[in-house]
């Protein structure tokens, strides 16, 4: 099994990709043993003296220092994170429900991927899927950020660049790790919905 690193912004995180899945959805974060209960995978992470906080999201483990180097305690966090997934044991004793995950919002940056999903343009509007009304809401938490949208009509044929077109621009926005983009069409989007200066341009009043 070969595990890799990857350096973040931050010096005191560190990045780990075990080639494998690790939750299926979302993303979680721990910050003490307490809370490291639920997953067996983060209870030995956090046996491990100088880890403070462990983020466990698709397919990687972020580790966040309290002490030490990084020189010393990555030895450790790989042979736990592989003696883990050698053994088959679950990542989670149960299932989390996703009210746990990213709770709450920070509402700058928030702001600062709304302002990034305003360069996703709709290719049959011509104008940005913020002010089209098609953004629903953006809920972003340590590092991680779930974009609910919808597009104008079920079943339209750009629906998947315009996903893929969000994703990438929250994607692009300083702190953020992951982006979870989610489609809904409850409740269906209307006109209505747009902002004022959409439909000044749209000529509707």
């Amino acid at each position: 099994m070969f595990i890799q690193t990857e350096a973040m912004p931050d010096a005191a995180r560190l990045k780990f990709l075990p080639g494998r899945e690790v939750l299926a959805d979302g993303t979680l974060t721990l910050h003490d043993k307490a809370q490291a209960a639920q997953s067996p995978l983060a209870e030995r992470l956090f046996a491990i003296p100088g880890v403070a906080a462990v983020s466990l999201g698709k397919d990687f483990i972020t580790i966040t220092r309290a002490g030490g180097d990084w020189q010393r305690l990555k030895p450790a966090i790989l042979g736990v994170i592989m003696e883990h997934f050698m053994s088959g044991a679950p990542v989670l004793r149960k299932e989390v429900p996703a009210s746990s995950i990213a709770p709450g919002t920070d509402p700058e940056v928030a702001g600062h991927i709304k302002d990034a999903l305003r360069q996703v343009i709709d290719p049959e509007l011509g104008y940005n899927i913020v002010d089209l009304g098609l953004v629903y809401d953006v809920v972003a938490s340590g590092g991680t950020v779930r974009v609910i949208m919808t597009t104008t009509t079920p079943g339209c044929p750009a629906t998947n660049y315009l996903k893929s077109g969000a994703g990438e621009a929250a994607s692009g926005v300083p702190g953020v790790e992951l982006v979870d983009v989610q489609l809904t069409y409850e409740p269906r989007w209307s006109p209505e919905m747009m902002s004022a200066d959409a439909k000044a341009h749209f000529g509707i009043g």
